[in-house]
């Protein structure tokens, strides 16, 4: 249809506008945009009955229908329809204006009757021009309409004004701007309200969460999330040393999920950054790193290490954000890059191939890794050497041992692999942006915490405590598993709430007021709830000091 559109814009009048049919408000909006721009004529909408406050709609017809058409009824009047109004026409601005557009003002201040009236069709699946009276009672400038036409302003307008999108875009929101940008909305356009909705939630929770929208340019449609919740600050505050970045995964046709994560103090992934951003949006580490900065100034000069996926790009942005950090990729998505492009490539010897991709890179010399690389030459093929060399030899330094940033204290895979499980564990298919919003925000709760292996803390408790307080210990270690906390920081230390009663424990999180703890001086249930949240470790001489417990 839009070819048809194009070939008779600046020739159309009444006739051949009426009863032009439109399957969604959307598709008239573009189509209504090119035709201005060929008129040089202005419009905007003066009345309209949303489709979901009809009764009759929303008993009736599909929701995608009722998102898709938005209206029952929609009037657009010409810009000067009402002049001589200062409240619906901006006159003080319009005359300020007078000495850039140069526009005499009409003399008669009358308003101009041209309009345009779309009505849902009878079988309600499009919308239809009824009437239209394209004829203007003054004449057309085009200094005016370029000062004063935005492409998709009408479309934006359903929802949100443009300009308050683009405003706001690429800038962190409070609790406040998320209730004001809520305040604006007229329908539930492209999932808008929704998503508000979600980081009005957010923030209910947690109203030190930080979070940075950025919106298509000129479109109520959101292109990027960041946030970052409190807990999460923090924990990228205490481990900021060595940070992962990574694509988790695609959670609906449009979007996709990146995350950043810190290894805490018992080797656990923890989250530190979520970014959900529209595919195809380009640099989107350079984004999300400047955006983990700004939200934690600190965090700048203490990172060591930024390890990111194979298939991340723009990697020379990182030591312009974070100084003194090298740069890694995951090794193990390495090895199953180079195992499968070895397939690819007619490599026959699977049993191999695989043994010598993993000693190339956990080489300690460089005399091995050049030993190596030779000895896989017997096995692969000319094509395949040569990729190696060109793709993979030239960045050995961010994926083999010796060059590399140590982190031999990690299981890098078992970390990631972990991650990308408890994200996407009920995650629905297809799923929303507001849907996935409220799915990550869930994931910080205390009671959802990955919890550690009790059995091997309890062996380690065990090695260095007598019998009677390595039970006690282990038994309150088995407290965690079904214990559902409420943790806070306090100016003192912690406080924690069971659902029966308060404790309160210090700063050091060493103390805690419960009775097992003051009875004993042993660590207990709540001790190892909070340190495990703060990502501290679990196992901690410390928290033996003050009692007997030690062997000697």
């Amino acid at each position: 249809m839009k070819n048809c559109w194009h070939s008779c814009l600046s020739s159309m009048d009444e006739t051949d506008l009426q009863l032009m049919e439109f399957f969604s408000w959307e598709e008239f909006c573009i189509f209504f945009d090119d035709w201005c721009q060929k008129r040089k004529t202005l419009f905007f909408l003066r009345n309209y009955i949303p489709l979901n406050k009809c009764k009759w709609a929303v008993e009736n017809l599909r929701w995608e229908v009722v998102e898709a058409l938005k209206y029952s009824s929609a009037r657009l009047a010409c810009k000067n329809v009402n002049i001589s109004s200062k409240k619906e026409m901006g006159v003080e601005k319009h005359k300020k204006d007078q000495s850039i557009l140069n526009v005499e003002e009409p003399k008669d201040h009358q308003s101009c009757s041209a309009y345009i009236f779309l009505k849902i069709s009878e079988k309600k699946n499009s919308l239809v021009v009824t009437k239209c009276q394209l004829r203007h009672n003054h004449a057309l400038c085009p200094i005016e309409f370029d000062y004063y036409f935005k492409k998709g302003f009408l479309l934006a307008n359903c929802c949100l004004p443009v300009r308050t999108t683009n405003k706001i875009s690429k800038q962190f929101v409070g609790a406040q701007d998320i209730k004001r940008l809520l305040s604006y909305c007229k329908t539930r356009g492209h999932g808008i309200m929704d998503t508000l909705k979600s980081l009005d939630n957010l923030f209910l929770n947690d109203p030190d969460a930080k979070v940075k929208l950025v919106f298509l340019q000129d479109k109520v449609i959101v292109k990027t999330v960041f946030l970052i919740t409190s807990s999460m600050g923090s924990l990228c505050q205490h481990f900021p040393t060595v940070l992962f970045f990574n694509k988790v995964l695609s959670f609906n046709e449009e979007f996709e999920l990146f995350s950043f994560l810190c290894a805490d103090g018992n080797l656990q992934g923890r989250e530190c950054a979520y970014i959900l951003v529209r595919k195809g949006t380009p640099n989107v580490l350079r984004f999300a790193s400047a955006s983990l900065v700004q939200s934690i100034p600190d965090v700048k000069f203490k990172v060591r290490c930024v390890t990111l996926g194979v298939d991340i790009g723009e990697k020379e942005v990182i030591k312009e954000i974070f100084p003194h950090a090298t740069v890694q990729i995951l090794r193990s998505q390495v090895l199953q890059t180079l195992h499968s492009k070895a397939h690819e490539m007619g490599v026959k010897e699977d049993e191999k191939i695989w043994p010598l991709l993993c000693r190339i890179a956990s080489s300690k010399t460089p005399e091995e890794y050049n030993q190596t690389v030779r000895n896989m030459g017997l096995y692969c093929s000319n094509t395949f050497m040569k990729y190696f060399m060109e793709q993979w030899h030239t960045s050995r330094d961010m994926w083999v041992d010796i060059w590399g940033f140590s982190l031999a204290h990690l299981d890098t895979t078992e970390m990631i692999s972990k991650h990308k499980q408890k994200l996407t564990a009920g995650l629905c298919n297809n799923a929303t942006v507001p849907e996935c919003i409220l799915h990550l925000t869930s994931l910080q709760s205390p009671k959802t915490e990955k919890q550690l292996n009790e059995y091997e803390i309890a062996s380690q408790y065990k090695s260095v405590c007598n019998p009677e307080a390595a039970s006690m210990i282990e038994e309150e270690l088995g407290f965690l598993r079904d214990g559902k906390y409420n943790i806070k920081q306090t100016p003192d230390g912690y406080s924690l709430n069971d659902g029966v009663s308060d404790f309160f424990m210090d700063r050091d999180l060493v103390t805690c007021s419960c009775t097992i703890h003051v009875s004993s001086l042993l660590p207990c249930r709540h001790l190892f709830a909070t340190r495990l949240q703060n990502g501290e470790e679990v196992f901690d001489l410390q928290l033996l000091t003050k009692s007997k417990a030690i062997l000697i």
